[in-house]
């Protein structure tokens, strides 16, 4: 799952990227509408947090846009302005749901999870090929009856292949979803990463294979299917 959250106050930024964060996935910050433009413009998002009055406009332009939008993320408004009418605009303008602040970590947490589920965006809790499970919560994996903790990264790896198992997924597709926009990555950070998770997987006896495709991408498949 991929987040946007469209706020101009940075500590209330990373707070709200933090708790996003717990629903497993990349979360992207944004701080003006141009820059939210610039973003949705290159990347697909699951989820839109979007705060009202920016430094450069009003966002209800920006939720205006996505509710046109072919792939519509689902979209709250998490803002200040929360007078009757201001919440009536963001919901005539597409927004699912409007939030005022202050506000409670757990209701935003609730209200994301409500807002999701209406279209089947919220991934399931568990993801499994063969004897390998992984929990997207905690980043918890189970490999042939035993728990590991994965990194981050790994993670996000593994749930990417998983959802596409016995499919190739690109290399470009793949750090698409893994790495934030503003993430600086160096050539061989992706492959580093998924030699690591491959022996992992490897050292408790894991039944699947991550196979690269020279040129194209990776695959996970069982290892020795019947």
């Amino acid at each position: 799952m991929r987040s946007l959250v469209i706020e101009d106050e940075p500590q209330i930024g990373a707070y709200v990227s933090r708790l996003l964060g717990q629903l497993h996935g990349i979360v992207d910050l944004v701080g003006s509408v141009a820059d939210a433009r610039q973003a949705l413009d290159n990347f697909k998002y699951d989820l839109a947090i979007v705060d009202r009055m920016l430094p450069d406009g009003d966002a209800l332009q920006v939720v205006a846009a996505l509710n046109q939008s072919a792939e519509r993320p689902a979209i709250i408004m998490l803002t200040s302005k929360d007078a009757k009418e201001d919440v009536v605009d963001g919901l005539n303008a597409g927004a699912d749901d409007y939030l005022g602040k202050p506000f409670e970590p757990q209701e935003l947490i609730a209200r994301v999870r409500a807002v999701l589920r209406r279209p089947r965006l919220l991934a399931p809790s568990v993801l499994s090929l063969g004897n390998v499970e992984l929990h997207l919560g905690s980043n918890e994996a189970v490999v042939a009856d035993t728990k590991i903790l994965l990194r981050r990264r790994e993670a996000l790896i593994l749930a990417a292949l998983l959802m596409r198992r016995d499919r190739v997924i690109t290399r470009a597709a793949l750090i698409e979803e893994i790495y934030g926009f503003d993430d600086e990555i160096e050539s061989n950070t992706l492959e580093a990463q998924v030699s690591r998770l491959r022996k992992k997987l490897a050292a408790l006896g894991g039944d699947v294979e991550i196979r690269s495709m020279r040129g194209i991408g990776y695959i996970l498949r069982l290892a020795n299917p019947r």
